[in-house]
This record gives C-alpha cells, sequence and structure tokens, in this order.
C-alpha cells in the first residue's frame, strides 16, 4: 500500500528523465556498429523532447587528469560545456551536470540527482507519468519505488540494458536506429537522418539505371544528402522512400536506409545508385 497519496495533478503531464552517460555511450556503440566510427554522430536532445512536457538531462564534466594544468583542463572541457548550454538552451529542457571522477571513470553526483528530482515530482503530483533513459542496476531502486507509489513508469532504454532494470518498469521501449534515428546529429543543429517522403506510383523519369537484385528491380539516386530509393518485383508497380541524410555518404546514408526500410540496398548501392555530376 503506498505510503503517501500526493494530488492529483490537474492533467495528465510526463517528464523525461536522460542519464546523459547512458545516452551518449547508447548513441556511441549504434554508430560503431552501423558505421564504424563511435563518433560520427551525437545524441540530438531537441528529438528527445517531443511528446514530453519537460526533459530533464543529466550528465557529467570530465575531472581533472593528473598533472594537467588549470589552462589545459579548461580548454579540453570547454567543448562539453558549450555542448551543455546549448542543450539548456531549449525550450523545456533543464541540465544538471556532475563530475567524472576514479579510474573507472564514474559519475558523481549524477544519478542521485536523478532520483531525488524524479521522486520529488512524483510525491508532490506534479506528474502523473515519468520516462527514465537510462541502463545502469542502480536505478532499479528507483523504479520500483516511483511504480509502489503509483507513478506510470517508462524506461526507455538501450538494448544492453539490466535486466531487473527493465523488469521493474511498466512499460520498455528499446532505443534502437530504426525507430530513433532523428535523434542523430552531425552538427548539433538538425537530424543526421530524416525520411522525406515515401509511397507507390511511376518511377521518377529522371531515373535511367534499373538493375536486377534478388527478386527485386531497383532504382536510385544521391543528390545533395538525399537518398531515393525505388523499387519493384514486375517493372510496373513501383514504391519508393526517400531519405535526407546530410554529410553522409553514399555507403553510410543506404546502411541508414537499410536499417528502417530493409530493402538490403548497401551491399549493391554503390553499383547502381545514380550520383549527381560533379
Amino acid at each position: 500500500m503506498p505510503l503517501y497519496n500526493p494530488p492529483m495533478a490537474s492533467r495528465e503531464k510526463e517528464y523525461l528523465f536522460i542519464d546523459g552517460g547512458c545516452l551518449n555511450a547508447s548513441v556511441r556503440k549504434i554508430c560503431q556498429e552501423l558505421f564504424g566510427d563511435p563518433n560520427c554522430y551525437r545524441a540530438y536532445i531537441p528529438s528527445f523532447a517531443g511528446g514530453f512536457d519537460k526533459v530533464f538531462y543529466y550528465d557529467a564534466v570530465p575531472a581533472k587528469e593528473h598533472g594537467e594544468n588549470d589552462a589545459a583542463y579548461e580548454a579540453r572541457v570547454q567543448p562539453e560545456h558549450d555542448r551543455f548550454a546549448k542543450i539548456q538552451a531549449l525550450d523545456r529542457v533543464h541540465v544538471a551536470l556532475g563530475h567524472i571522477v576514479g579510474s573507472n571513470r564514474r559519475q558523481k553526483g549524477v544519478d542521485v540527482r536523478l532520483a531525488v528530482d524524479m521522486m520529488t515530482y512524483a510525491f508532490r503530483g506534479t506528474i502523473t507519468k515519468a520516462t527514465l533513459f537510462a541502463g545502469d542496476a542502480d536505478f532499479v531502486p528507483l523504479i520500483e519505488a516511483l511504480v509502489r507509489e503509483g507513478l506510470h513508469v517508462t524506461l526507455w532504454h538501450p538494448a544492453q540494458a539490466n535486466e531487473r532494470l527493465r523488469g521493474a518498469a511498466d512499460t520498455t521501449r528499446l532505443f534502437e536506429f530504426k525507430r530513433d534515428f532523428t535523434c542523430l546529429t552531425s552538427d548539433g543543429q538538425k537530424p543526421a537522418f530524416r525520411f522525406l517522403s515515401s509511397g507507390s506510383g511511376q518511377i521518377s523519369s529522371s531515373l535511367s539505371t534499373i538493375t536486377n537484385v534478388g527478386d527485386w528491380w531497383f532504382s536510385g539516386s544521391w543528390r545533395n544528402g538525399e537518398l531515393e530509393i525505388w523499387r519493384t518485383k514486375n517493372r510496373e508497380s513501383w514504391e519508393f522512400s526517400i531519405l535526407s541524410a546530410p554529410g553522409a555518404d553514399l555507403q553510410a546514408a543506404a546502411r541508414a536506409f537499410d536499417m528502417v526500410y530493409p530493402w538490403d540496398i548497401a551491399a549493391t548501392a554503390e553499383q547502381w545508385v545514380e550520383r549527381a555530376a560533379p
């Protein structure tokens, strides 16, 4: 039986709480597995904010290295401070920072601050739902306590998240490229990948190359950071999808395309996708 019955919120509200260390590690893992470079993209926080009344982002500033002077340290961490400032400037988004300490690079002051904030908003009755982006078993007691008190908790988690953590939440959501591709950015200004349109009809008259791959016929173009792909089985009824991937090369765009639309184009795209004239 709950120990405390918070006042009912005037309307249903949901806040998102992000463990920044977990999010950044999750993005690096996706980038390594999909593009072969763990640092080619970063998390795009505005894409996380949709659907939530507020977003709370918790991260840590790297600690000073042994023997590192103040000037060198400040120069090294300034890009991180700049990144946090841009996140804090977003509407409805708030940043709380701790520090990374010790030889095992553990965050200090992050997990406790996150837990206190979630508990505070829940007990005040400010929110009726909460989503936590995390994967660490350290958050199991927090989720169990919030669930016991009647708060509906969703865990948004990477594939490698702790099993007990997933079991403690009311609902779970896997963080994966197929569903969350707009959550990556290369410039911090916009998503690195966006599907502009899809549908069916007559193939674009601008395409001249049609190639047979397995049971399908394909055609496509790569122009100005947009990958347009058409396919058909009978060469009469075509379907298409257009991916915007500014800053990516054709191979990276094709791999991203395949993760969302499993058309298996990446292995052969270099051979038949038409490119814009230099």
